[in-house]
């Protein structure tokens, strides 16, 4: 079943610290642990709050959410650094929400 999940006002405070710390570490590699530490899981929080009474009844779980997130931690450090809008960020996580492996994910 495809969740229609609505795209949340852009958290721009997210937005900037997460930039500011994939600029100051931008020599290595950023992997979702790392992000996980850095930012307490506020952008993660921020979706789960706005999505979960439509998420919680499909099989996801605050973590299982979490898991799946870890496979678009691409797109959240491209949508900090402006490459990509909040609108495309947001449908990308939807698209994996909604797609098979999202479904793996859930079970």
């Amino acid at each position: 079943m495809k969740l229609n999940l609505s795209t949340p006002k852009e958290p721009v405070e997210i937005k900037e610290q997460i930039k500011a710390s994939h600029q100051k570490y931008r020599g290595g590699s950023i992997d979702w642990a790392s992000l996980n530490v850095w930012f307490g899981n506020q952008l993660p929080k921020y979706l789960w709050k706005d999505w979960k009474d439509k998420l919680k009844p499909s099989g996801f779980t605050w973590q299982k959410f979490l898991k799946l997130l870890k496979y678009r931690t691409d797109k959240i450090i491209l949508w900090s650094q402006e490459k990509i809008t909040w609108k495309n960020l947001v449908e990308e996580i939807q698209e994996l929400i909604n797609s098979p492996f999202g479904e793996n994910i859930k079970k």
